[in-house]
């Protein structure tokens, strides 16, 4: 084996360490000549906060128009409140049929294979449109243990209408806005 003096180990060593200290001398040099030593570049700066005024204009009109979309108006000192329209509601139970139509007496129908509760159903919603002509919401409150054929027979039930409805002038729809819930008991 050929052993390789270590002082020529250590001198190639310093000589590197020499090369980095003359290139960093350069460099600082070149950069003070230049004229950038403690220079900020603020273009890059000016463009961020140009994309975040974007961002935040934008923001505030989508805001601003989700609070116009509320369009509450308060009403006034001298503002007497109206009584609010009856809204009717029907409640599917697994052996009943509630009808209410906000005259204060609630009918109640056993529902069962003749049909017989979905063929009154139309003419009790007349009752109810003419109780309420401006009503156009209706509930229809679903009960746990119903069948999912049963709810869209009460649903075709209560749009379909009637030739009595469509000769007194009302819509082909008497309720076209309805609101689905669970009813709050089943039947007895």
């Amino acid at each position: 084996m050929s052993a390789v003096p270590l002082l020529l180990i250590d001198d190639e060593d310093a000589e590197a360490a020499k090369r980095r200290t003359a290139r960093r001398e350069r460099r600082i040099k070149r950069q003070l000549r230049l004229g950038r030593e403690g220079e900020l570049n603020i273009v890059s700066i000016i463009d961020v906060f140009a994309v975040l005024v974007f961002f935040l204009l934008v923001t505030a009109s989508i805001t601003a128009a989700r609070l116009n979309v509320l369009a509450l108006d308060l009403p006034g000192k001298a503002v007497v409140a109206s009584k609010p329209l009856p809204r009717p509601s029907i409640t599917v139970l697994d052996g009943a049929l509630l009808v209410d139509i906000g005259d204060g007496a609630p009918l109640r129908y056993a529902r069962g294979a003749d049909g017989k509760a979905l063929a009154l159903l139309p003419e009790r919603l007349l009752a109810a449109k003419r109780l309420a002509p401006k009503q156009e919401a209706i509930d229809l409150l679903i009960g746990p243990e119903v069948a999912y054929a049963d709810v869209v027979a009460v649903i075709d039930a209560m749009r379909t209408a009637t030739p009595a409805a469509v000769r007194a002038g009302y819509p082909g729809e008497l309720f076209p806005r309805m609101a689905i819930g669970d009813a709050a008991g089943s039947a007895p």
